[in-house]
């Protein structure tokens, strides 16, 4: 029943995370074009807070934690569990897998991005 009550809890806080991220972004960008950026941000910013502070207190049950910091903010931004990670290599002072880490996700997803909107047929071949 335990494993039920975990993915319920990840369900309900991705679906609330995808609402808030698509409210923000909204909102964002009618104000500045940066929307995703400060989405990301946001949530680099809400994942060091509250995963920092649990290590310190325990102010939330695992439940809550499963909603909140895998459902939640997963699906806000998964740039935040990126930005964690990479920060933990580096605090590990696993510094060339933490700058690696960085440089493989931008460069190969940018290149994933640029392939796939090639393969869909919105940018020719030369364009990339």
């Amino acid at each position: 029943m335990e494993r039920v009550t975990v993915l319920l809890a990840v369900a309900c806080g991705g679906a609330s995370g995808a609402l808030v991220r698509y409210a923000l972004s909204g909102w964002m960008l009618k104000r500045f074009p940066l929307g995703t950026l400060a989405v990301n941000v946001a949530g680099c910013l809400l994942i060091g807070l509250i995963v920092g502070s649990l290590q310190h207190r325990d102010w939330l049950s695992p439940t809550a934690r499963h909603f909140l910091v895998m459902g939640g903010l997963g699906s806000l931004t998964t740039f935040s569990t990126f930005g964690y990670q990479s920060v933990q290599l580096w605090v590990d002072a696993d510094y060339g897998l933490a700058a690696a880490n960085v440089l493989t996700n931008v460069c190969i997803g940018f290149a994933a991005v640029a392939i796939g909107l090639w393969l869909g047929g919105l940018i020719a071949p030369g364009e990339l």
